[in-house]
């Protein structure tokens, strides 16, 4: 099932089809094409539509998708950055010499 970008997110059911009836399985509210196809290979077999989600699913389900969103941490860059100077220091340190006649190595 192709669910169109600027559709999500939107809600996926699943029914089971008995006898001329639809019997609901489950509903799971989905914010892009690999949840979908996710959810539609876990209940295979079974009955998929979609529907678009009503105004007050749509605050509660940016409220929960913000949960899931990573977000980048700045204590990483600073860690990189720090890194990256003790890194220049060492290699200036060698380059000028400064290291070997600090701490007495000949090479």
């Amino acid at each position: 099932m192709k669910v169109k970008d600027n559709q999500f997110p939107i809600a996926v059911q699943a029914y089971n089809t008995k006898g001329g009836q639809e019997l609901f399985v489950a509903e799971q509210v989905v914010y892009t094409q690999a949840q979908v196809d996710l959810f539609t290979s876990k209940y295979a077999g079974n009955l998929i539509k979609t529907r678009l989600l009503t105004d007050i699913e749509l605050g509660k389900a940016k409220e929960e998708h913000k949960k899931f969103v990573k977000r980048r941490s700045s204590a990483g860059t600073i860690l990189w950055i720090v890194l990256l100077i003790i890194v220049v220091l060492v290699v200036v340190g060698f380059a000028t010499g400064w290291i070997q006649q600090t701490f007495g190595l000949n090479m």
